[in-house]
């Protein structure tokens, strides 16, 4: 699947981007109990229309964890139709509630 990368692409990537940094700035994903993170990622990518392909709780060496007191970052995989989008958000740990906020993205295109 080729995927033409022409300004319109990139604008749009752009503003999708912008959509989810805004999303998870404003707050749904805080005060969550560690079973809860990787549900409210997927519904918030979902909500955007994205088709959620893969979600990953991670340590701060990137490997990926179920240890409630490792986990610093999760990664998610999210498909529009064209190509995949790479989420990475920080968890933020406050007594034992967690907060995701987001941290970068990237496009994977093959």
């Amino acid at each position: 699947m080729g995927v033409d990368i022409d300004e319109g692409f990139r604008r749009r990537v752009q503003q999708l981007h912008g959509k989810v940094m805004e999303t998870f700035m404003s707050g749904p994903c805080e005060g969550l109990t560690f079973e809860a993170i990787g549900d409210c990622v997927r519904s918030q990518l979902s909500g955007l229309g994205l088709n959620v392909v893969e979600v990953r709780l991670l340590n701060l060496d990137g490997v990926e964890t179920s240890n409630p007191d490792d986990v610093k970052y999760v990664r998610a995989v999210a498909n529009d139709g064209q190509v995949d989008h790479i989420f990475t958000f920080a968890v933020v740990r406050r007594k034992n509630l967690y907060n995701v906020l987001y941290l970068q993205s990237a496009v994977s295109i093959k």
